[in-house]
């Protein structure tokens, strides 16, 4: 049976490993991650203080390794706060640590009580769990999959809480409780070692979590455009592939737009390149809070856009895009432009798929109805109907067949 002592020195070299572990991604810059390394130096303090409990001063055998352990409790509920994008609360956390500190030392120098000192460290340990697990439940709604990840860590802030409510039924209603924690008996290394196991696993569940931002963030990058947020082409046509699939199954139209800034270069020429990012911007933003949570906007290059619009006809598509214009037009103004400059306008050339045709045929119908757009005049949207003329219209459910045409031309204003 392993005795007290080498289960100290176990949990402290796991700390140790999540330790190492989290040093690999701390460069990765994730918030929350120095309070992380700090709770896992602390933990490794902690426990080494309590493996050598007996030959140590008693200052560091019961203050110093409490309060170690303390901090690093205090130290994990500030980085799960900080992963979930909440305050880390550090100058409450520091005086409870204070707290348990004074409340250590006067169960140990007024009224030597082991059994008080271990309800003071057990009580801070379960609250501890308790705010963790609060935290983590707070924030399910932004969870990243999987979910596994999340469920560990409550599963061992559960168990953890209840150990030490146990531990400390245990320490007031037994016969015969230990006097002192590193006391062999087959109780007192079954509740130790549980409870000093609790530390680098929930520790390790921080890492986890901070891995899953790290995945998330490298993913975000991949699938989006760096200037605009909007989603990158690769993702796009994924995306599309995906949409044009599931159309097919349904039977329901898939609208495709292409998406062009008029007078970009000028924009660029007059004002600077800094003026053409701010119209980027500025088109991703409103196309963001124009269109609705299904649809997708993309950024294919340069000053080009697109956007697919599931369940949508061709007549509701044209629709969407006059709106979108507006809105670009009445931002526009905002930005900043030189004497003479002409306004920022849209380009929008609409098109819906047909039935078993290509995503690369319904993109040329669709460039082709933007240089229409372009062709005669600019600031307009243009919708072009697949052959057979009004493929998928007849389930445009906001606009009538008999008002869509294959040529279809619309100027904003």
């Amino acid at each position: 049976m392993l005795v007290t002592q080498q289960i100290f020195l176990i949990a402290s070299l796991l700390c140790l490993l999540v330790l190492l572990a989290l040093c690999s991604v701390a460069a990765e810059g994730v918030r929350g991650m120095r309070a992380l390394l700090l709770a896992a130096l602390l933990g490794i303090v902690g426990n080494v203080l309590y493996a050598f409990g007996r030959e140590l001063p008693p200052l560091l055998a019961y203050e110093a390794a409490n309060v170690s352990y303390a901090g690093a409790g205090a130290a994990l509920v500030a980085g799960y706060r900080i992963l979930a994008g909440r305050s880390p609360r550090t100058l409450l956390l520091s005086l409870l640590v204070a707290l348990v500190g004074v409340l250590i030392a006067l169960f140990h120098h007024v009224a030597d009580s082991f059994a008080g000192r271990s309800a003071v460290t057990s009580l801070f340990q379960a609250a501890v769990c308790v705010e963790i697990g609060r935290t983590v439940l707070a924030g399910r709604r932004d969870w990243q999959q999987p979910h596994h990840v999340y469920w560990f860590v409550l599963a061992m802030c559960a168990t953890v809480a209840l150990g030490h409510m146990g531990r400390m039924a245990w320490l007031w209603g037994a016969e015969q409780a230990p006097t002192s924690l590193l006391q062999p008996s087959l109780w007192s290394v079954f509740i130790l070692t549980a409870a000093a196991l609790a530390l680098p696993a929930l520790i390790l569940g921080g890492l986890l979590t901070t891995h899953r931002h790290i995945v998330h963030r490298a993913e975000y990058a991949a699938n989006h455009d760096h200037l605009t947020g909007a989603w990158s082409r690769k993702a796009f046509f994924e995306i599309a592939t995906r949409e044009r699939a599931r159309s097919t199954r349904s039977g329901k139209p898939l609208a495709l737009m292409l998406i062009d800034l008029d007078n970009f270069k000028a924009i660029n020429d007059s004002c600077g390149h800094h003026a053409g990012d701010l119209a980027l911007q500025l088109v991703a933003e409103r196309a963001r809070a124009t269109l609705r949570a299904v649809d997708c906007v993309a950024r294919l290059g340069g000053d080009e856009f697109a956007v697919l619009l599931p369940d949508t006809g061709l007549g509701y598509a044209a629709g969407v895009g006059d709106k979108l214009q507006a809105a670009v037009c009445a931002a526009a103004t905002a930005l900043p432009a030189a004497p003479g400059q002409p306004p920022l306008t849209l380009s929008i050339g609409v098109t819906v798929l047909a039935e078993g045709e290509t995503l690369q045929a319904a993109m040329a119908r669709a460039d082709a109805a933007l240089y229409a757009a372009k062709a005669a005049g600019r600031n307009r949207v243009h919708a072009l109907a697949p052959e057979p003329a009004l493929a998928h219209a007849a389930n445009d459910a906001v606009v009538p067949v008999q008002q869509v045409s294959i040529e279809h031309t619309r100027r904003a204003g």
